[in-house]
């Protein structure tokens, strides 16, 4: 039996099974993190389930969300993966959520995303690093190398991700049949011909520079949005080009090195190492996951919803140039029948959010939609065929269509007055009460 006999007493270390805890929570941070929203304070800190960014799971398409674009009359269901990462962890309403995504001309830095979680990070790892020496814990020193490299590889994969994103937003250029795209070229051609004749503003020949989008996710909720038409496809559609393909393996690579030290040495460090390694991971993770330090936080809204106020509109930036506003349609939107049956808007009661409506019948008419548009609906079997003689949904539809033309909502008006409200909004005065009244009292609980 030698020497396999030797086996049964060979054990010069330890190996207990605390390193499958960091297997858990891989669906979590590949939602969470996949989205590439930046944390304010936890960008940097270690979290659990490593090898999501080790496999670039997080960079993986999920299926079964379908985008429609209405202005263009396209339809598909390959979109990108940190965009559907985003909306799972938006809590859209069924029908009522409206984001509004636009280039912001004049990019924001964000170096504050940089400089306040790399020293959270360093505070808390450099402790980390100081326990396991000075305990001459040398397992517990490799396990919090790994960490460290884990973050590393993490923080770069990310990034290269966000300027992938960055550098599509930048580069794009307005489509020319619209009026921006025409503009630049007679700016162009101007250079060589000075009496060439400018392109007419008004004119009916310009494709919308805002398409009208309608997302539908898995679990059937409508999500309306207005997308500048040329980022729609370089960003939320196709994935962006990662600048260097190669480094990026190199350092996926890299990355189940570190997770593999990470798994093996945590099950052989000392207790109090152990205790401090799990909290360092797991607390992180589940901030994270809740959005702490991000622009779409949960953690904010949860808040409000517990002490039962509605919950209010956001900006969310993406990056530099690109952000959203994240809000709903308003309540002046909303319909009613009088006593004897007629239908009318309901431009003047407040609604509470429980009693709005959750109709897609609503949010079709809600889209003003013109005639080419409503035939996109009705080829995507969005809307309902004729059965007989029962005509009883479109003769409501055509009714609650007539009474948003008398007054179309004006979204992008809608929008600009929110981000005006946000940004002179008091840090004290963050849990108002907002109320949605449509474009000429939009937000009464913010003077």
């Amino acid at each position: 039996m030698y020497p396999w006999k030797a086996l049964s007493t060979w054990s010069p270390f330890e190996i207990d099974a605390l390193g499958l805890v960091t297997l858990l929570g891989a669906n979590e941070v590949d939602v969470s993190v996949g989205r590439l929203a930046p944390s304010y304070w936890l960008e940097y800190m270690p979290l659990l389930a490593g090898f999501v960014f080790a496999g670039d799971r997080f960079r993986t398409k999920q299926s079964a969300f379908m985008l429609y674009n209405i202005s263009s009359g396209i339809v598909t269901g390959n979109l990108t993966a940190w965009f559907t990462r985003w909306m799972q962890v938006q809590e859209f309403h069924v029908s009522r959520s409206l984001v509004y995504w636009e280039v912001d001309e004049t990019p924001q830095s964000r170096w504050m995303y940089i400089f306040a979680p790399a020293l959270v990070s360093a505070t808390f790892n450099s402790f980390l690093l100081a326990m396991t020496v000075l305990s001459h814990d040398w397992y517990g020193f490799a396990n919090a190398i790994a960490i460290i490299l884990l973050i590393i590889i993490r923080a770069y994969m990310l990034q290269e991700n966000r300027h992938a994103i960055n550098q599509t937003v930048a580069a794009a250029k307005p489509l020319p049949t619209t009026y921006s795209g025409a503009l630049e070229a007679w700016k162009e051609k101007r250079k060589k011909d000075p009496e060439a004749p400018r392109p007419l503003p008004h004119s009916q020949e310009w494709r919308p520079e805002v398409a009208k989008i309608l997302i539908v996710m898995p679990d059937s909720r409508a999500v309306t949005m207005f997308i500048p038409e040329h980022i729609l496809r370089g960003v939320f559609v196709t994935e962006a080009p990662l600048r260097s393909p190669r480094v990026y393996k190199v350092v996926q690579w890299a990355g189940w090195v570190a997770f593999v030290v990470h798994v093996v040495t945590l099950g052989m460090v000392h207790l109090a190492t152990q205790l401090y390694v799990v909290g360092l991971i797991v607390i992180p993770t589940v901030l994270i996951c809740y959005g702490f330090g991000c622009d779409d936080s949960r953690i904010e809204r949860g808040w409000r919803s517990l002490r039962g106020e509605q919950a209010k509109p956001y900006i969310y930036r993406a990056g530099p140039q690109l952000k959203a506003t994240v809000f709903e349609w308003p309540e002046d939107v909303e319909f009613g029948r009088d006593g004897k049956g007629a239908l009318y808007r309901r431009e003047l009661a407040y609604i509470p959010p429980e009693k709005r409506s959750t109709a897609r019948q609503d949010l079709y008419a809600w889209l003003d939609l013109t005639g080419q548009e409503q035939r996109s609906l009705w080829e995507w079997h969005l809307l309902p065929h004729v059965r007989g003689h029962d005509d009883s949904w479109w003769n409501t539809f055509n009714e609650k269509q007539r009474l948003i033309r008398e007054r179309p909502p004006d979204v992008r008006a809608l929008k600009e007055r929110i981000q005006a409200a946000l940004t002179t909004e008091r840090p004290r005065r963050r849990a108002l009460y907002w109320r949605y009244r449509g474009v000429e009292d939009i937000e009464k609980g913010v003077k």
